[in-house]
């Protein structure tokens, strides 16, 4: 931490900060999500599983903490991937094997894995169709695929995407539930079952609560101090940002899967009541 210099802080993403403050990075819901997940798919030790963008780890020791099956963990980020490995391994869990790799060109062999969790990634990539053909390609024929993607509830300010699409240096174009569904229409895959969330809006004093928390971890306190204030601003600013942005935001849980030659469209559909 006392290599980091004041330029370097200017130059951090958010997803590169959360990697440096070692924040944990869920997957849109949370533990509630990763629960709804291995227990819709009754995941056990057998199963293979592929995370893509692990980040510090949360899913995948949050999936080791329910079921102990083989676990391959992706994402770009070293420093997330060096922090998401200390984690795992402070849990005492050896079943998750942490690789950098990119999601468009996925080093491994086609059908490797019965579940392919993708989170929210899909949302943070600019081509998506061919994220998506990775992730159909190493899923097993009768594996599944987990996306998790947020999208707008209503249509939100210009200045508001675009202080988010500085803060992730992602160009962001706002999507709704309905883009979603129709990007995962493709022949190859089905809508197997679907879930819907709201964020909630969280309270100035929690949020400044939480960032003071971050803050204070052992990790940062060797930092110059005047590094140190620097990332305390351009974090706080950070997470506030995203308080705004996320209370305009929803996501939904879709588990699909490969679609069968022999089997015919379901007609007679039906809802919860």
């Amino acid at each position: 931490m006392n290599k980091i210099r004041a330029k370097d802080i200017e130059n951090l993403d958010y997803n590169q900060l959360i990697g440096v403050v070692r924040e944990t990075n869920r997957p849109p819901g949370g533990k509630n999500s990763v629960f709804e997940v291995v227990n819709r798919l009754h995941l056990s030790k057998d199963s293979k599983i592929l995370e893509i963008g692990t980040s510090t780890g949360f899913t995948s020791i949050e999936v080791s903490r329910l079921v102990k099956c083989p676990i391959t963990s992706i994402d770009i980020n070293e420093t997330s991937l060096k922090e998401a490995k200390n984690r795992a391994m402070g849990e005492g869990y050896t079943n998750i094997d942490y690789v950098k790799a990119n999601v468009n060109s996925l080093p491994f062999d086609n059908e490797s894995f019965n579940v392919v969790i993708v989170g929210n990634v899909f949302s943070l990539l600019t081509n998506k169709t061919k994220a998506l053909e990775e992730c159909m390609r190493v899923c097993k024929k009768d594996g599944f695929i987990v996306a998790i993607p947020m999208y707008y509830v209503k249509i939100p300010s210009e200045e508001l995407v675009k202080k988010v699409s500085n803060a992730i240096k992602t160009n962001i174009i706002p999507m709704y539930k309905s883009d979603w569904i129709k990007f995962f229409t493709v022949p190859e895959l089905e809508i197997y079952w679907a879930k819907d969330f709201k964020f909630d809006y969280i309270e100035d004093d929690v949020v400044k609560s939480f960032t003071v928390k971050i803050m204070n971890r052992p990790h940062l306190k060797s930092m110059d101090m005047g590094v140190f204030i620097k990332l305390k601003r351009k974090y706080e600013k950070y997470v506030f940002l995203f308080r705004d942005n996320l209370s305009q935001v929803g996501y939904t849980i879709f588990i699909l899967s490969k679609k069968k030659i022999w089997e015919d469209p379901e007609l007679y559909t039906s809802k919860e009541i």
